[in-house]
């Protein structure tokens, strides 16, 4: 006769949207298919570092990097890596959609050459 549901209803949903109590801002809603987790796990200078949402700039890449302690700062130039040994620069206020595993490159920005 105890209250714990999860024996029942082990995704903690009980068919009226799941996990009633948790996560309850997920902002606007969006993002169709990918459910309450939309956490992306991205690459810079191959160290892991997840941001929030898909939908990312160079800045806020750069951000999240430095606060999960990857060592770079925000007056780096950042890159992405797509493949074939092809990157393509990102700007600061660039929007950009990242995918899960994508790979970025920070490096500092005295290239003078």
């Amino acid at each position: 006769m105890s209250n714990n549901e999860d024996k029942d209803h082990p995704g903690g949903g009980r068919g009226l949207g799941g996990n009633p109590g948790q996560g309850g801002e997920h902002g606007g809603g969006d993002d169709h298919g990918g459910g309450p987790d939309k956490t992306v796990n991205l690459f810079v200078n191959e160290k892991p570092v997840t941001v929030p949402d898909k939908k990312q700039t160079g800045l806020s890449i750069k951000q999240a990097a430095i606060a999960q302690h990857v060592p770079i700062q925000l007056d780096f130039v950042l890159s992405i890596e797509r493949g074939g040994g092809k990157t393509e620069l990102i700007g600061d206020d660039q929007k950009i959609t990242v995918h899960d595993g994508d790979r970025f490159l920070a490096i500092p920005n005295d290239d003078n050459s």
